[in-house]
């Protein structure tokens, strides 16, 4: 019980961090965004008329003290409210990262693997569907999922070798995940990214930005089919704000201290990160490298398994590494980084759910399937993925094994499929209607479903305990 406890304590802190994303609340990253980019203009208009003002005042000689006190003040406090913005917003998206970062990284490469596979697959299970909900999809769930998606990717690419950017491999070098506080990689690469992460479709809310994709309808539509010129306008807008927002918008805060060498080491990392985050964000989406790609095919991939795409099939999702391929091979983006990256997750993302085929104690398959959800990075195979069973004999259950699901007994794969096809159709329906109270109705047209959606399942507090340890077999 105490597993299950811990797992939906992860839950709540997880949609406590969307929240301070996406809310109604004017204080929510995205509340802020969007009036930064509402009246920025006109705050900055406003300050500089103070300060000539003020200037203009002190050269008059006419000018009474009173009035050249009063314009002082009123600049001063212009000033002080343009300041205090800055650094609330940069403490925010800091928070924001460090957050993120503590639900996705251990003390060790298992913890971390488990942590940011709970993570995804809890994103996955999720993230509404309903077309009213994109704006939060677009703006919370898809930002942290591309986030734990590029930095597992960097780990990877680190580790294998395969990235030789001096400055990241020498912060990698020095990883100590018992001390993130204190650690290179963590403080100058991790959260840089993260934060890049959290900004990179934040431009989105620019007002010319939303009248393109809001278009007649006047409705935020992240999935509205746009022609050339108005997908080439929307990027270069979109990524000239975010990068605006960066440099205009934040504030580095003051050092607490009264050494100078801390004072002066502090300010310079501070810088480093900002220059860095700059960077990230000025990646050219036509960059084909390694690193030119580290954003860009997490994007691609979160893209496709999330929804907001006008073609969103949950069923499909597994056709992504397809999709992610056919990009490859169009030169749109890097293909050694997508199979890298499908190394990771394979062909079935987490938190999705499979339908298989059991073995009975002979090792042979029964008349009959279970439900099981993917809950684990690094399959043995990209089409065979880790899996925690959640039913037994037709019934859910909060504790089950561990599975390497073959392609022989997953109904996503005919072959699969066809073993239970020769059963009659009062079984099938049956065994449907043991699983769900309207599963005639659900799935009437396709007696053995491919997959399953365990959204409703996993509301269930002790039914979130799926990444906690357990004995992986093969099935």
């Amino acid at each position: 019980m105490k597993k299950a406890a811990k797992s939906s304590v992860m839950v709540y802190r997880l949609e406590r961090l969307l929240d301070v994303l996406y809310s109604g609340d004017a204080s929510c990253f995205y509340q802020r965004s969007k009036a930064f980019f509402a009246s920025y203009r006109q705050q900055q208009a406003e300050l500089c008329k103070a300060e000539q003002r003020w200037q203009h005042l002190q050269q008059t000689a006419s000018a009474s003290q009173a009035e050249r006190q009063h314009a002082r003040q009123h600049y001063s406090e212009l000033q002080y409210q343009d300041e205090k913005g800055r650094l609330m917003r940069w403490a925010d998206l800091q928070l924001l990262a460090e957050q993120l970062l503590q639900l996705s990284e251990g003390e060790s490469n298992s913890e971390t693997l488990a942590f940011s596979a709970r993570l995804l697959g809890c994103l996955q299970i999720m993230v509404p569907t309903a077309k009213r909900q994109r704006e939060r999809v677009q703006f919370a769930y898809k930002p942290l999922y591309r986030a734990v998606l590029s930095l597992r990717l960097l780990d990877h690419l680190l580790a294998q070798q395969l990235l030789d950017e001096p400055a990241l491999v020498s912060h990698y070098q020095l990883r100590n995940r018992q001390a993130p506080d204190d650690c290179p990689y963590r403080q100058h690469v991790q959260l840089p990214i993260v934060m890049a992460i959290l900004l990179q479709d934040i431009g989105l809310l620019h007002p010319d930005a939303l009248g393109i994709i809001q278009g007649e309808l006047a409705q935020f539509d992240s999935g509205r089919p746009l022609n050339i010129d108005e997908r080439s306008r929307l990027l270069k807008i979109s990524s000239d704000a975010s990068l605006a927002l960066l440099e205009q918008g934040f504030g580095i805060a003051p050092y607490k201290g009264n050494n100078k060498a801390e004072r002066e080491q502090y300010f310079a990392a501070q810088q480093q990160r900002l220059h860095w985050l700059s960077q990230l964000l000025q990646l050219d989406p036509t960059d084909k490298t390694l690193f030119g790609s580290l954003l860009k095919v997490p994007q691609v991939y979160a893209s496709i398994v999330l929804p907001g795409r006008q073609r969103f099939n949950y069923a499909l999702l597994p056709k992504a590494a397809l999709l992610m391929r056919e990009g490859a091979r169009r030169n749109e983006y890097n293909g050694l980084l997508v199979d890298q990256l499908l190394r990771i997750t394979g062909l079935f993302p987490q938190g999705y759910g499979v339908v298989f085929t059991p073995l009975a104690a002979d090792n042979q398959p029964q008349d009959r399937y279970e439900f099981a959800i993917v809950n684990g990075l690094y399959p043995q195979k990209p089409e065979q993925p880790n899996c925690r069973v959640v039913s037994r004999q037709q019934q859910y259950r909060n504790t089950g094994i561990d599975i390497s699901l073959q392609t022989d007994y997953n109904l996503y794969f005919k072959v699969a499929r066809e073993r239970l096809e020769v059963l009659p159709e009062h079984r099938l329906k049956a065994l449907l209607n043991a699983l769900y109270q309207d599963g005639e109705a659900r799935y009437l047209r396709k007696l053995l479903p491919r997959c399953w959606q365990p959204e409703q399942f996993f509301t269930e507090p002790a039914h979130q305990n799926l990444w906690q340890n357990a004995t992986l077999k093969q099935n």
